[in-house]
């Protein structure tokens, strides 16, 4: 950067931060078309320059790649799995192929353009036991608002952000009233951008009704305070239900971890994934 960019300590001002951030955001939400990225034999579609490169990361194993090990190593033929805040399916497809065509693995994605890449990964692949659900989680079955991110197309949200959004009114689902009829429900991954309590607390009969069922949740203090939610009552409602949090390892193990410890490391390093589940 020039040095007429800069102020006196040598720092660029609040003028040239804000300009760059703007260069950059245009950049990332920039329309590429729709392209795919080769996953083994599956295909993920994206269309911007910011879910290509969320896609490249997920395929090299920079994004979430313990959590990718942990699914492999705890989600079985047969099992029942749920996505929720499925994006363009990454996830969804890591899960399909793990509970094989005896499982079933249920997608929500309520944002329209996720929906349709989501859809389109899932047509290409063709697993039967793969169900699209266009709805967000909650605590009810009705209608919510969904807060539509400008630039980083996997923040869309049902919890008001800072920042004015585009608002778009979607269809909301208790998870208990989804999963009501299920036989046995196995392994949940949850990631909603703050609303992670409002899904927990419609998912309470389902924790109590399925013993050996693991969630793995994306832990953002800041998502989770601006949603008026702590740590506690997060943690507690899991705790109540008898889950406990536990650590990803490298290895896609699982380790136990103090509530607070866990909240400490999320708050530093701004997201935390932790898999729920009985000790």
């Amino acid at each position: 950067m020039s040095s007429d960019l800069l102020d006196g300590h040598g720092s660029a001002p609040p003028s040239a931060v804000a300009w760059l951030r703007q260069r950059l955001d245009a950049m990332r939400a920039r329309d590429i078309g729709i392209r795919a990225i080769a996953l083994g034999p599956d295909r993920l579609f994206v269309d911007t320059v910011d879910r290509y490169a969320a896609g490249l990361a997920w395929k090299l194993g920079l994004r979430d790649g313990a959590a990718q090990r942990l699914i492999a190593r705890e989600v079985g033929p047969g099992m029942i799995a749920v996505d929720v805040g499925a994006n363009v399916g990454w996830y969804t497809l890591a899960l399909a192929r793990c509970v094989g065509s005896g499982g079933r693995v249920y997608a929500l994605e309520p944002e329209p353009r996720c929906f349709e890449l989501l859809g389109r990964a899932v047509g290409v692949a063709s697993p039967a036991q793969v169900e699209l659900r266009q709805v967000a989680a909650a605590d009810y079955s009705g209608w919510t608002t969904l807060y539509l991110a400008n630039v980083d197309h996997g923040d869309h949200r049902i919890v008001p952000a800072a920042a004015e959004r585009r608002m778009v009114t979607v269809r909301a689902v208790s998870l208990d009233d989804l999963l009501a009829d299920e036989p046995h429900v196995d392994f949940i991954k949850l990631s909603v951008q703050g609303a992670e309590l409002s899904a927990l607390r419609g998912l309470r009969r389902t924790l109590a009704r399925h013993p050996a069922l693991g969630v793995l949740c994306c832990i953002v203090p800041a998502l989770l305070q601006r949603a008026g939610t702590g740590a506690e009552p997060l943690f507690d409602l899991l705790r109540a239900a008898g889950l406990a949090p536990h650590q990803l390892r490298r290895d896609g193990g699982a380790e136990p971890i103090h509530p607070r410890v866990a909240w400490s490391l999320a708050r530093a390093r701004g997201r935390l994934l932790l898999y729920f589940r009985r000790s």
